[in-house]
């Protein structure tokens, strides 16, 4: 997969895949993605010109950043209105390794996400993405 235009740009990616979840109407709304590439250079490369260029602004103008902990070797959060009627969103980019794993999340209700649901997910992602590059049995999960 090669994408290329002025604002994205993934050479030397390998793969791609998304999941979304949604538990009902009213609950939040989480989609993972993660890009593979061929290398961690190939990966600290795409990781600013897709931030800036894409996914730090899909959580709205006024979003504001958040500390998702010590994951991955590079990381960003944003937290603020993804829709047209202020409902909560964020997103999360995270780089381990030869990867990067964005999770993003919105609901319809003010209280269906928050800061550290958000962090939680990406978290799991994170450490889910290191198992598999050191080869390890999957034992990531959210608590509870």
């Amino acid at each position: 997969m090669r994408w290329t235009s002025s604002t994205v740009r993934c050479e030397n990616s390998r793969f791609y895949g998304a999941s979304t979840f949604r538990r009902d109407d009213k609950a939040a709304t989480v989609t993972f993605l993660i890009i593979a590439y061929d290398s961690e250079q190939a990966a600290r490369k795409a990781y600013d010109v897709l931030w800036d260029g894409y996914y730090g602004k899909r959580a709205g103008q006024r979003a504001k950043t958040f500390g998702i902990g010590p994951i991955g070797d590079e990381r960003d959060a944003r937290f603020g209105s993804s829709g047209f009627h202020g409902e909560p969103g964020a997103v999360t980019q995270t780089r381990v390794g030869t990867t990067l794993l964005w999770t993003l999340a919105d609901s319809p209700d003010r209280g269906g996400i928050d800061e550290d649901r958000v962090r939680d997910l990406a978290t799991v992602l994170a450490k889910r993405a290191r198992q598999a590059q050191n080869g390890d049995t999957p034992s990531a999960a959210l608590d509870g």
